[in-house]
Parts: structure tokens; sequence; C-alpha cells
């Protein structure tokens, strides 16, 4: 059962909205703005696609949600989406340090990808496939937004099979979308493609980058997501009234709740905390233990492979 979300968010959710705000990004509209919350639970977020279901047509509800740290995480910390994150602030910040495992961002991704074939996720609530099959049993549509990159599509979706998800069946139906990797806008025309050139100024876009989408799966290489939700809302072949968006990263829940609510649509976002504590371990404790399972695992690859 699905209990009625809170509307009081308790983290720096306001902050990143209040900078959005300030830089003209979007004006807030009561008719609009749906609420913004944190959340560890997911029933929350089925609370509110009910919500909308009692307003709209289930169909022409979207429910977005991220992939790490909100429907799955890693079995162990090497390769989770914290220990990512250490990683690109240690060669950005701390290029000697004996933790680093790659040279460069572009080394980081391959290390990464290797780490995403060989390892296997959990939900970080048990009952978080469960939890998704009733919402898509509503007939509402869903859209799997991740930073990911399209070259890690295999490992995701054989992670979301073991996990008994299966968004391919509720997927927002598309049109002029390639199979395979594509371009998400042309800078020089991004009407196009669902943006405005203020937009592309707003949001920092310069040269696209390949994504995919392929089996409700959005694949955006760590570009802008409020922005390529945005392009795949302008290829729908359903006109959508109302998103509910689910995602662990404060930036991302801020970026794309500011870019939905330009565009005038019902949306209520959701901050998921459920990971936080591991999230904080993490950060704050000692690393010792993934840089010795690195190192094991670099010293049987370079034995196997000589």
């Amino acid at each position: 059962m699905f209990a009625v979300p809170s509307r009081c968010p308790k983290s720096t959710l306001y902050g990143w909205i209040s900078v959005l705000l300030v830089a003209g990004l979007v004006q807030v509209s009561p008719s609009a703005a749906g609420g913004l919350s944190d959340t560890d639970d997911f029933a929350e977020v089925g609370a509110a696609v009910v919500q909308y279901a009692h307003k709209f047509d289930p169909a022409r509800i979207l429910v977005v949600l991220d992939i790490d740290n909100t429907l799955l995480a890693m079995n162990t910390p090497l390769g989770s989406d914290q220990w990512f994150e250490w990683q690109r602030y240690l060669i950005e910040n701390e290029p000697k340090s004996k933790f680093r495992v790659a040279d460069s961002f572009a080394g980081l991704l391959e290390a990464q990808g290797l780490l995403y074939n060989i390892s296997h996720m959990h939900p970080p609530q048990p009952n978080l496939p469960g939890l998704v099959r009733r919402l898509q049993q509503l007939g509402i549509r869903t859209l799997v937004l991740t930073s990911r990159g399209p070259e890690y599509r295999a490992a995701t979706e054989r992670e979301f099979k073991l996990n008994h998800y299966d968004f391919a069946k509720s997927a927002l139906p598309v049109h002029n979308i390639p199979c395979g990797e594509y371009l998400p806008y042309d800078p020089n025309k991004p009407e196009a493609d669902g943006l405005t050139a203020g937009e592309l100024k707003l949001y920092h876009l310069n040269s696209p980058r390949p994504i995919s989408y392929e089996d409700g799966i959005l694949m955006t290489a760590g570009q802008h997501k409020g922005a390529m939700l945005l392009t795949i809302l302008h290829d729908a072949q359903e006109d959508i009234d109302a998103i509910v968006y689910d995602d662990d990263n404060e930036r991302h829940v801020a970026n794309v709740y500011a870019a939905v609510l330009a565009r005038g649509k019902e949306i209520t976002a959701f901050h998921y905390t459920r990971e936080d504590n591991n999230v904080k371990k993490f950060n704050y404790g000692s690393k010792d233990d993934v840089n010795r399972r690195w190192k094991q695992l670099s010293n049987v690859l370079e034995e196997v492979l000589q």
C-alpha cells in the first residue's frame, strides 16, 4: 500500500532550486509544482503516482527513475557511485594519491565499466522491484534516466533482469529516435530536439555526447538530466501531463524539477535517501579495503592477460 507522501523537504534541495531561480531558469507555478521531498521509502514515490492517477489518465503519467543508489546499489563499495565520485575527486584534486585507479577521467570510465561487468547489484529496498511492478500495473509510463553512458547498457540490463525489473513493458513510446547511440541535440538547431537556445546556455550545454534510449532506459553519458528528459518528451508519441521523479542525487533532482517546471508540466520530485548512510560510511571511512580489492583485481587480470 502506498502512503500519502510528506511535502516537507529536509535537505538542501531548496538551495539547488534557489540557484536555478536566481539564474532565471524557472518560475514556480503552484499549479505545476506538485512537490519536492526527501524520502527513504519508495512507497512515497508510489503514493505520488497514485495521487496523480486520480487526476490524469495513467498512460499520461511518467515515472522517471535514476539507477545508482536509487533502483540499484553495488553489493560492495568498490565500483559504487560513491567510489566513482571519490575517484573522480582524486583525479581532479589529488593526482598523486596512492588510491587513484586511473590517470584520467577516461581511464576511470574504463575501470568503472570493468567493475560493472564483473560485479552485481541489489535494490536498496528489498521490496522496491515489487513496488515498481505495482505502479506499472496501473498503466503508467516509465523512464529510467541514468548518467551512465551507452557503453554500460549490457551490464545495466543484466542487473535489471537479475533483480526482476522490466522497464520495456511500460516504456515511454517515442518516434524519430534511432536505435543505438545518437546525439541528443544539435547545438545549431536545438528546437528540433525539444530545447531552446536559452536552455543550451542556462544548462551549460556545449558539444553533445552520444546517448542511447532502448527498452525504457535513457543512458545520458553524464549530461544534464533535465535537458535529456526534455529531448525525450519532445519525441514522445503521447503527451505527458504529470511526472514523478526519483533520484538519490540532489543536484539531479533540482535540475529535472526545474526543467520540467519551466515547461508548465506537473511534477513531484523525490530525493531518495535510502543509501545515504552507506554513502556517508564510505566517504568518511577508511579506503584501505577498496584499495586492497582493486589491487587484487588488477594483479589477477595482469597475471591472466600476460
